[in-house]
């Protein structure tokens, strides 16, 4: 064997064999069946073109989704540099204003889960954040916007929870379906975590990835970046939403007065008596009238935001690329969920 070795070697040195006219063998017919394949004989194989510079960013996203999903890959589609700065400038926003992007980019396909996203999901959101920052009171936290993993891991704890109990059952009925989370133990669920929730790889959880995993049946992170970019939130909303943020601000105000005078009035002697007084004055005094007119004026601002750009897109002047939205309808709707909740909590009917 090696004396034909050493002959063939020194005929290719003299140049009398053609390589071109070498059949390379396989002697393992396994490998050489992974090779051929269906391959028929003569048959040309079909090139796949890369898309070319001048695509526009959705042309090359469904290039990249088309071939990535027929690798059952599409929810893990990295993001270009420009779309990670902007998926990252919406993930570090509060939660609410996560939530509000995302449902602007899927109003069509989740618009229906609204209600649990605000009310179950968001909720509790702010709790988990709430347990990590040692935070009591509603009125003495300050949203915030991502989760490290372990509380990542709590707040699926109670969610589960909280679906699970039966007074919790309409959360469970069908049309809230697609907002389940799957059942999985919690070493299953912190590699899910961070191999497939955790978008941008911070070691954190954000709203928004929240969202774009639980209904990747129809959302990714890629293409939320094609539909969000180069739009923005209208300046009526955004009044709005500011006008809302007044309110919350006339609450913690007034919420953290009562906490004060509640906790003065089971005191013994005068002191004791002074805080039952002004408790029962509060809601004549200067608190509640600041706040009841941050509610009148947050009324009219959403009201006209309703009328004038519900379900429109507002589109930045001069192409500039803003704050998300591709669609107003998530915005619109959570303004108007919103102010509900603060009147029927805070309205002229309280005692």
């Amino acid at each position: 064997a090696e004396g034909k070795k050493a002959a063939f070697l020194d005929d290719v040195t003299k140049g009398d064999t053609n390589l071109k006219n070498v059949t390379p063998k396989v002697s393992d017919h396994l490998t050489r069946t992974k090779i051929l394949g269906n391959i028929k004989k003569g048959a040309e194989l079909n090139k796949v073109p890369k898309p070319s510079e001048e695509l526009t960013r959705a042309q090359k996203y469904q290039f990249r989704k088309d071939r990535l999903e027929a690798k059952g890959e599409s929810f893990v589609e990295k993001l270009d540099k420009e779309g990670l700065a902007f998926f990252n400038e919406i993930a570090t926003a509060p939660f609410s204003e996560q939530a509000v992007a995302f449902l602007n980019a899927y109003w069509g396909e989740v618009g229906t889960q609204a209600e649990f996203i605000y009310s179950v999901a968001w909720d509790k959101f702010k709790y988990a954040d709430m347990h990590a920052r040692g935070v009591n009171y509603v009125h003495k936290y300050k949203e915030g916007n991502m989760l490290e993993f372990d509380i990542g891991l709590y707040f699926y704890e109670k969610l589960c929870k909280f679906l699970e109990d039966e007074k919790n059952s309409d959360w469970k009925d069908e049309k809230f379906a697609a907002s389940q989370p799957k059942l999985m133990t919690a070493i299953v669920r912190k590699k899910e975590l961070r191999d497939k929730v955790d978008v941008n790889f911070d070691g954190h959880v954000s709203m928004l990835e929240y969202l774009l995993y639980q209904y990747r049946s129809v959302a990714n992170p890629a293409d939320f970046v094609t539909r969000s970019m180069n739009h923005d939130e209208h300046p009526e909303i955004r009044r709005a939403r500011l006008a809302l943020a007044e309110v919350n601000q006339r609450i913690q105000e007034y919420e953290a007065e009562k906490q004060r005078l509640t906790k003065d009035s089971k005191k013994a002697g005068v002191k004791g008596l002074r805080a039952k007084n002004m408790l029962a004055q509060l809601n004549a005094g200067p608190l509640w009238a600041k706040l009841q007119a941050a509610l009148i004026t947050a009324e009219a601002a959403v009201r006209i935001a309703t009328k004038k750009y519900g379900g429109k897109t507002f589109k930045k002047s001069g192409g500039g690329t803003g704050r998300a939205m591709g669609s107003s309808e998530g915005s619109i709707w959570w303004l108007n969920r919103d102010l509900k909740e603060k009147k029927e909590k805070y309205g002229k009917a309280k005692k």
